[in-house]
């Protein structure tokens, strides 16, 4: 054993001290659980023993000589003592002879870096046995120990780090990831350096993108997007402005990714360049006049070292992006955060794949971000110019060439034909499958892509008025938060509307015009975006009309670049598309309400509302097919001529109109009523007995005779004859002989003299 190394390792973490590890409860717990009176924590020095943790002594430290840990220490594993009065080893030794009069002892090793620095420890006063299950469990606690140990001294560490921190003019945040970002922790100098109270802005009581300016809040949404398509270090300046002064400050963020990719936090370090920036502007302003008189070359060249990752540039190069050229840095980490995110993973790509000789030249064309905040497309052209001893690249050199123009021009012509082509696939996809949803969502991706965006939906109004609220055919799929998440399932079962409109998109609902908002809270309608949603930095609503009328709309929100009136112009022929579209689908659910409506005429009897004879008839065929049993019935009104003689046709039709009422009440679905012409009704019930159906029969005869119709001042007495056959074994397809039977029957319950029901023998 090589004491001076353990030693060392018990300075190192500051064991050698009384300060104890607040551990006694779990000694208390330990010696409870073990049935012990005395646990302790100890740790051997050179020598004495301390005890870091104890239960049941007072004791604090023991000489090593007498320790019974120091065993463990020596020997590096558990050491059992059943009877310490009988050991050899032990039972002269004074904490055997004396207080506490140790006799049994079970001690596990603390294990600290490879060294065994003490052993968590079980006493009793009389002779006892422990099993390996019970050493087993004692063996975990013992590196639980050593586990806390090691994490104490780490917390410390970090304390010590945070206090440095706090003290210095740098000031650390952080954000976590989950469906946005949302600041979790900021160093306790913020409010001595960016003026604004760390609690403030952890509570949200202010947001730190209130307190930048329009400008610094553009590079503070851009960095935080940029972390979310994938890049890993982003360098910006932000002005933070406070009710008594101006602050100007760098920050340096660095994303931290999963495992499969996705973002998990930001870190960022924001200091205080003030000073910098002033002196900055100055020769800025300076250099700005005398820039006027140099001339520029057509081409940017670059020359880039590898070893000492200097990339030297020259006056074009910076022109090409409105650099000053005496403030270029020439870390390959400034070039690279210019880049677009959405062509920063191609141009590494091409990068490595000349760097490790896949590819004889680096030729690729980017986006990079101008000072003004526009995007400045470059073609880019290099080749290795010196190589290592192992052929491995140390420099390469190339030129950049501003084709921003011929792009711009190229893209907008592809886009033309791409917005062609989807518009084109909106309509077969409607045509071949008749739905609009499906067709909507399944552009949804391409719409995104073409107008440069991060999330979009496309909407239909529906209702009329007040009661009108836009359907949403396509939406970005996010779930924004666990509140939301109904939402989102409501989107997935075609049921998600909106219906307020006071919010941007709402404006161009009620305007009909196009909605622009390039700033957040910007526009006088911002009403800010449901809680847990991604932040809304750019905005544009588009209405979909069909002769002057908002049939719909379509949004896109966070563009990189700022939303413009040609973007409107742009997705004009999609808006065509989709409100033509809108249309025929209008028409089409009107012919099929307006048929829906002639068919129910058709089967329907005007008066009363059930079935004619020949629905009655469709329906039955439709019955039989799924019962097997019941009966077949017709419903006769006694003396009906009578009542149209004595009160009027009118009063016979209310007659009419109450007992197939009553009938209809009487025999709900899946039974079938209907009205076979003047007074008669008929009825196809289901039922196992002829009894059961008997009864229901006679429940219905007495109904209508207890009944009263009343039509004007007159009262009328109504009863009912009721004929009818059971069907035993299966309903027949020819539901004109069943009702012949019961015609039959209906005839003698006539003859027998009314108001009864007869069963066709």
């Amino acid at each position: 054993m090589d004491d001076q190394s353990r030693l060392k390792t018990i300075d190192d973490f500051m064991l050698n001290s009384e300060v104890p590890l607040d551990l006694d409860d779990l000694m208390m717990v330990l010696a409870e659980a073990y049935k012990v009176p005395i646990a302790l924590i100890g740790v051997v020095g050179e020598f004495e023993e301390t005890f870091k943790a104890h239960y049941g002594t007072t004791l604090s430290k023991v000489t090593r000589e007498h320790a019974f840990c120091s065993h463990v220490v020596e020997e590096r594993k558990q050491v059992v003592v059943s009877n310490a009065q009988e050991d050899p080893r032990f039972m002269h030794n004074p904490l055997v002879t004396g207080e506490p009069h140790i006799c049994f002892y079970a001690g596990t090793p603390i294990e600290i870096n490879d060294q065994v620095i003490g052993a968590v420890c079980l006493i009793d006063t009389v002779p006892r046995e422990i099993d390996a299950k019970h050493l087993e469990v004692l063996e975990r606690i013992g590196a639980l120990v050593s586990q806390h140990i090691s994490l104490s001294r780490e917390h410390e560490a970090l304390k010590r780090e945070h206090g440095l921190i706090e003290k210095s003019p740098i000031v650390l945040a952080t954000w976590r990831y989950d469906t946005s970002l949302r600041l979790v922790y900021i160093s306790k100098n913020s409010e001595r350096v960016l003026g604004v109270s760390p609690q403030d802005l952890l509570t949200g009581t202010v947001a730190l993108s209130e307190v930048l300016s329009e400008e610094a809040e553009g590079d503070f949404t851009f960095a935080m997007q940029a972390h979310m398509e994938g890049v890993e270090t982003h360098t910006c300046r932000l002005q933070i402005r406070t009710p008594t002064r101006t602050i100007w400050v760098s920050m340096i963020s660095t994303a931290n990714f999963r495992e499969d990719g996705m973002l998990y936090s930001v870190q960022a370090f924001l200091f205080d360049t003030s000073d910098q920036k002033y002196v900055e502007d100055k020769l800025n302003k300076t250099n700005q006049r005398m820039r006027l008189l140099l001339e520029a070359s057509e081409l940017g060249t670059w020359d880039w070292n590898l070893a000492a990752d200097v990339n030297q540039v020259n006056k074009r190069w910076c022109d090409i992006v409105g650099l000053e050229y005496e403030y270029y840095d020439s870390g390959s980490r400034f070039f690279r955060q210019l880049i677009h995110p959405a062509d920063y993973v191609k141009v590494e790509k091409q990068l490595n794949m000349h760097l490790i000789g896949k590819s004889k030249v680096f030729n690729t064309t980017f986006r990079m971000k101008h000072t003004d905040g526009s995007w400045v497309w470059v073609e880019s052209y290099g080749k290795t110019v010196e190589t290592d001893a192992q052929g491995k690249p140390v420099r390469i050199a190339g030129i950049h060439r501003d084709i921003t123009q011929r792009m711009e021009s190229e893209l907008h012509e592809r886009k033309k034909t791409q917005l062609l082509q989807f518009i084109n696939k909106t309509r077969a996809s409607y045509l071949q499958n008749n739905d609009l949803t499906m067709a909507c969502q399944s552009v949804l991706a391409e719409l995104i892509d073409i107008s440069d965006s991060q999330f979009a939906f496309v909407g239909q109004m529906k209702g009329d008025g007040s009661s009108s609220r836009l359907f949403i055919h396509a939406i970005s799929e996010i779930v924004w938060d666990n509140s939301s998440f109904s939402q989102y399932a409501e989107y997935k079962k075609r049921n998600l509307y909106f219906s307020n409109f006071d919010n941007l998109f709402g404006t161009s609902i009620l305007t009909g015009e196009v909605t622009i908002s390039n700033a957040p809270n910007s526009h006088p309608n911002s009403k800010g975006v449901p809680h847990g949603h991604p932040r809304i930095s750019r905005f544009l609503g588009l209405p979909i009309k069909v002769k002057d009328k908002v049939v719909g709309m379509v949004g896109l929100a966070n563009k990189f670049d700022t939303y413009t009136d040609e973007d409107a112009e742009f997705l004009q022929p999609f808006l065509d598309a989709l409100a033509g579209l809108f249309y025929a689908v209008e028409l089409e659910e009107a012919r099929a309400v307006a048929e829906e409506k002639l068919r129910h005429l058709a089967m329907t009897d005007s008066l009363t509302g059930l079935y004619n004879r020949r629905a009655f008839l469709d329906e039955c065929i439709s019955f039989s097919k799924q019962h097997c049993r019941g009966c077949v019935a017709i419903v006769d009104i006694d003396h009906f001529k009578k009542v149209n003689d004595t009160y009027g046709h009118d009063a016979g039709d209310q007659a009419l109109i109450a007992v197939a009422r009553k009938i209809a009440k009487h025999n709900q679905a899946p039974n079938v009523v209907a009205r076979l012409g003047g007074e008669e009704f008929a009825i196809v019930m289901i039922g196992d007995k002829k009894e059961e159906i008997h009864r229901q029969l006679e429940a219905l005869r007495i109904a209508v005779e207890e009944g009263r119709v009343t039509y004007k001042t007159d009262t009328m007495n109504l009863s009912i004859s009721i004929g009818a056959t059971f069907i035993k074994d299966t309903f027949e397809a020819d539901f004109s002989a069943l009702l012949s039977l019961a015609d039959k029957a209906l005839y003698r319950a006539k003859e027998q003299g009314r108001n009864q029901v007869v069963w066709d023998e």
